[in-house]
């Protein structure tokens, strides 16, 4: 009698729910981890079903024994998520202090948590605003950058005003 790898054939209430994750599942692994289980209980050897996938066939005995032991959950397990973020919780909660305890701009507050996080990745100012944003902070322009834009130079038609209002009145005859 040949071993059944699931441990038994699939009920239809778990082949119903496997399909759903085949389909919808927000994660691809997990969709992949599914459509597996799924072509084991239709009869498809591990050999076939690691070719279909193109990974080795260790991590299909994987599925199948987290399948027997925990039922659903364990194939939902172990997923990563891919590479850890640059700024952590740590960082982005003393940035959110800073932010909170005077008005800086979004380049002032990444200095100050870099002098106190030196060993720390470097991280882009776009990181920073997401991490803040996600901390229900908002950011609205400075008076230092109000003050920077009035002393910008001139136009033209502003220097042409004024030498005109210099000269005074321009007579008719």
């Amino acid at each position: 009698m040949k071993r059944h790898l699931l441990g038994q054939p699939l009920t239809a209430e778990e082949t119903i729910t496997l399909k759903e994750m085949s389909k919808h599942h927000p994660f691809p692994d997990f969709r992949r981890r599914a459509l597996a289980l799924l072509a084991l209980n239709d009869g498809s050897t591990v050999v076939q079903i690691a070719q279909m996938f193109r990974i080795s066939d260790q991590p299909i005995y994987n599925w199948t024994k987290g399948w027997r032991t925990t039922g659903l959950v364990g194939i939902l397990t172990g997923h990563k998520g891919g590479r850890p973020p640059k700024l952590t919780a740590e960082m982005l909660d003393m940035a959110a202090d800073i932010a909170r305890s005077e008005p800086l701009t979004l380049a002032k507050i990444a200095v100050r948590v870099r002098d106190q996080y030196p060993d720390a990745p470097s991280f882009s100012l776009d990181r920073l605003s997401v991490g803040l944003r996600a901390r229900k902070l908002s950011f609205k322009r400075t008076r230092l950058s109000l003050e920077k834009k009035e002393t910008k130079q001139p136009s033209r038609k502003q220097k042409a005003a004024w030498q005109d209002s210099k000269e005074g009145p321009k007579q008719t005859k």
